[in-house]
């Protein structure tokens, strides 16, 4: 589609002040304006090839067709066969050392990374083009645990160590992930009767944009450096290229990713100036998140193992009541005041935890650069280690379905 004008933008958005951000950063905002109207054309031709066939002798299951990520079939439609070559194929700036490089400084503390999914998940219900499909399927309030735990899994096996490289587990779920918001996409635009016009091609890139470089890179970062975790400058170059190749394996425009960490600052920095409006919907799905989307579970010794449902249920029901206004109160230090308010937060004194938690993370990271915790990839393989069992993932296993089963 054409370029959209700053009206159109600022009805899909509800960025109630999208002309004064586009007048200062008028590239930026015409770049992001051109995305709402823009989905996966690679992705979205394989779902059309894919709904076409069906009722046809020999046509492919959607199994089939997330399946042929990781084990290609001969012969395949002509659209899955294109998506899989130009997937397949890296662009020329992709650098997997550095991208690998880029990982390890993610996982040195990639438990306190992990726990910044509620917030990267909070910064997207601010935005209608984010909410609203979720409404438009039925699933605003549904499967919200099984929501986080999917997207907590995808980025654990995105980001770990060489998971990312064409063929790694990473990079299969990120295409199925791709895949899936493509159905999602035919589905609204073809059968509920998605109103484009009005509220932008659903799932599209500006949103993309903006989920992968504000919301998953600029984001946790931010809040890395406010508990006291320090990266060098090298360190966020290499971390900003690992999430630019991801971006790049989810359908993100190229153009529309971070060449440099200060470029993906000034993209945050842009995205966060737009004074969103958020509607009915995200204060449901920020209680949601807070009400189910999370466990309290302990390590238990194998004879107690049989019994682990019932146990952490009963940690969990005394927890609960302690942990929910924590997170909510902690939340309120990275989204804006009124913003906080429309979706239901409020601020209260528990989001100075953060600063109790700071000499911690200071004296982990002072311990670590003498070497005392081993060696960088020795750290970040032991916090993935962490991380990932407690996702019930197992990097070791020869059994490929025990951490590609996210999508």
């Amino acid at each position: 589609m054409g370029t959209i004008t700053s009206d159109q933008a600022a009805e899909i958005t509800g960025a109630q002040n999208w002309h004064a951000v586009a007048e200062a950063h008028p590239e930026r905002a015409s770049a992001m304006a051109d995305g709402l109207m823009r989905g996966d054309p690679l992705a979205d031709a394989v779902v059309a090839e894919y709904v076409a066939a069906q009722g046809k002798p020999g046509a492919l299951t959607w199994s089939d067709v997330v399946g042929a990520l990781d084990e290609p079939t001969s012969p395949m439609p002509a659209a899955l066969t294109q998506f899989i070559e130009h997937t397949s194929r890296p662009p020329s700036w992709f650098d997997p050392a550095l991208a690998h490089a880029g990982a390890t400084a993610w996982w040195r503390f990639g438990s306190l990374q992990s726990s910044t999914l509620y917030q990267s998940l909070i910064y997207g219900y601010q935005a209608r083009g984010f909410t609203r499909p979720l409404t438009e399927t039925g699933r605003l309030t549904e499967g919200t645990w099984d929501r986080v735990q999917s997207t907590a899994r995808w980025v654990a096996l995105a980001t770990a160590p060489g998971l990312m490289d064409v063929g790694g587990p990473g990079w299969i779920q990120t295409l199925r992930i791709r895949l899936v918001h493509a159905l999602v996409r035919h589905h609204l635009i073809a059968r509920q009767g998605w109103d484009v016009e009005r509220w932008g091609v659903p799932i599209n890139q500006t949103y993309c944009q903006f989920t992968i470089t504000a919301g998953f890179l600029a984001l946790p970062l931010r809040i890395a450096g406010d508990f006291g975790l320090h990266y060098s400058q090298a360190d966020k170059e290499a971390i900003t290229h690992l999430w630019r190749w991801i971006g790049w394996t989810m359908g993100v425009d190229d153009e529309l990713l971070p060449r440099s960490f200060a470029d993906a600052r000034e993209i945050d920095v842009v995205a966060r100036e737009f004074r969103m409006e958020p509607d009915e919907h995200a204060q449901t799905l920020v209680t949601a998140l807070l009400a189910d989307g999370y466990r309290t579970e302990v390590p238990l010794p194998r004879l107690l193992r049989p019994m682990s449902a019932t146990i952490n249920g009963a940690v969990h029901a005394v927890t609960r009541p302690i942990l929910r206004p924590l997170f909510a109160g902690v939340s309120t230090r990275w989204v804006e005041p009124e913003i906080a308010t429309a979706m239901g937060l409020r601020a209260t004194p528990l989001r100075n935890v953060v600063v109790l938690a700071r000499p911690f993370v200071r004296s982990r990271e002072v311990l670590r650069t003498l070497g005392v915790l081993g060696s960088d990839v020795a750290v970040a393989q032991r916090e993935l280690r962490i991380v990932t069992s407690q996702l019930g993932l197992d990097l070791t296993s020869p059994d490929a379905d025990r951490y590609r089963g996210v999508a």
